[in-house]
């Protein structure tokens, strides 16, 4: 289990979430396929996808695809996360909530 928490950017607009392979090592997450990722600049690679357990705020979300990104330290949480979520998003004051369950 990974015990630190990490800091995540909240992306509506991007399909997948993508995390760290570093991290993913850190957990001994396997490799279980492989999927073609277009970033917003239009470049194309082909990434290796992930099925982990994501904790979000006290809520464990069970059998999540991740995208492994070996090109950031940033993890980005996507549509197939956020979809599962009660989020908010403040914009005026810059700041993403998940409220009730």
């Amino acid at each position: 289990m990974y015990t630190d928490t990490l800091l995540a950017i909240v992306d509506t607009g991007a399909d997948g979430t993508l995390v760290p392979v570093k991290y993913l090592r850190a957990i001994d997450a396997t490799v279980e396929g492989q999927s073609g990722l277009r970033s917003q600049w239009g470049e194309r690679r082909t990434v290796n996808l992930y099925l982990v357990d994501l904790e979000v705020a006290e809520l464990t979300l069970q059998s999540v695809w991740v995208i492994g990104d070996d090109l950031s330290d940033e993890v980005i949480i996507g549509r197939n996360v956020l979809n599962r979520l009660h989020l908010v998003l403040n914009g005026p004051i810059l700041r993403s909530e998940i409220v009730g369950f």
